[in-house]
């Protein structure tokens, strides 16, 4: 049964306190922790969304979440729980601004429970959601997250004088989080029927048939090749503002918050374009925004309606190894004075070669089954 407007809001609400998260994340606290002295490699592990640790907890969550059932549904007891722990350690962060040591441990542990919580919120999306609104639906949610991050930024911009990650902007964040999360949590209701079949399947059997899927672990792997390029680009794009072409923090963020909105933009289109063509597979590689409302609509049609959550956790997975990698290779690679040096310029090269090949890879090795997808109504 088709979802109204209202319920994709309600669903949506969480993507404003993502947005807020990804934007601290990826253009507050690279700027906040080289003005702490760290390096860059440690800047660009600290600021990544994904950490290694995430290869072993986000699988885990995600099968826990296929196969449990309380009276909050499967998914939203993660998000209840996590996102409000994550808030507290940013509340811890903000008063450890001074020290590295820390601000490090405070930022790994409000990512792990952000994390945490963030895979059950994209599995919610495939429960609720037929088949023909998961593009539309998707679209809307990553295009409210990325307008969240550029209203995030915006905030910044205008409040602060030079000061790029005030102790304000953690409590900023944690109260977005906490209040938006919290009216999906309370106003999405979840379907007891969806969950039946893998709640009373034996562990091993539902694993067996989970990683059966050979298209959708094919999926993966280009989504892994993708986010090896891209994940290098986030935690160094305003170094590379203020760094290489001399801009002031504010405006390396203004310049940020621009190329959020056109991804937001082009997120909410391409969502839309998915659902009513066959050429999904193609929109999900092409450019930012394509991927970002494409990917987890596509991966959903590759997979059993009941194994959304292992399969975020997967999908969290190969971005926990490509992340923190990629990361490694730039740093110690490109910005290594005793290697290529090239410095934060050179990582665009990487991005590009490795967005060719993953889009070479999706076009020829992913294809979805069109007899699995339920016809758009007329």
């Amino acid at each position: 049964m088709d979802i109204s407007l209202r319920t994709m809001l309600v669903y949506s609400a969480g993507s404003i306190g993502a947005g807020a998260f990804y934007a601290f994340n990826n253009f507050l606290l690279p700027l906040a922790l080289k003005a702490a002295g760290a390096p860059d490699l440690l800047t660009g592990l600290l600021s990544s969304t994904r950490s290694i640790e995430g290869v072993v907890i986000q699988p885990t969550v995600g099968a826990a979440s296929d196969r449990i059932w309380t009276r909050l549904g499967r998914r939203r007891p993660f998000i209840a729980i996590c996102i409000p722990l994550s808030a507290v350690f940013f509340l811890v962060a903000s008063a450890a601004t001074e020290s590295l040591v820390p601000l490090a441990v405070s930022i790994f542990l409000f990512s792990i429970f952000f994390n945490a919580a963030i895979d059950p919120y994209a599995a919610l999306l495939a429960d609720i959601t037929p088949i023909h609104q998961r593009g539309l639906l998707s679209g809307l949610s990553q295009g409210i997250q990325l307008i969240g991050q550029v209203g995030f930024l915006g905030l910044i911009v205008v409040a602060t004088k030079g000061e790029a990650a005030p102790p304000w902007a953690y409590w900023g964040v944690a109260v977005a989080m906490v209040a938006t999360f919290a009216v999906t949590v309370g106003g999405i209701h979840e379907r007891r029927d969806v969950a039946a079949r893998a709640e009373h399947v034996a562990l091993r059997t539902y694993l067996g048939v989970a990683l059966s899927h050979g298209q959708a672990l094919r999926f993966l792997a280009t989504l892994f090749v993708f986010f090896f390029g891209f994940s290098a680009i986030l935690p160094y794009l305003t170094l590379f503002l203020t760094t290489d072409i001399h801009l002031t923090d504010q405006v390396a963020l203004a310049l940020a918050a621009l190329a959020l909105l056109v991804t937001a933009v082009t997120a909410i289109a391409w969502g839309k374009v998915a659902d009513r063509t066959i050429v999904v597979v193609v929109l999900a590689g092409v450019g930012n925004g394509a991927q970002t409302a494409v990917s987890w609509p596509l991966l959903t049609t590759l997979i059993d309606p009941d194994e959304s959550g292992i399969f975020a956790g997967l999908k969290a997975a190969a971005e926990s190894v490509a992340i923190p990698l990629s990361v490694f290779v730039a740093a110690e690679v490109f910005l290594n004075p005793r290697a290529l040096n090239l410095g934060y310029r050179g990582i665009f090269f990487m991005l590009a070669i490795n967005m060719v090949i993953a889009l070479i890879l999706l076009t020829v090795f992913v294809h979805p089954p069109v007899s699995e997808t339920e016809p758009a109504p007329p």
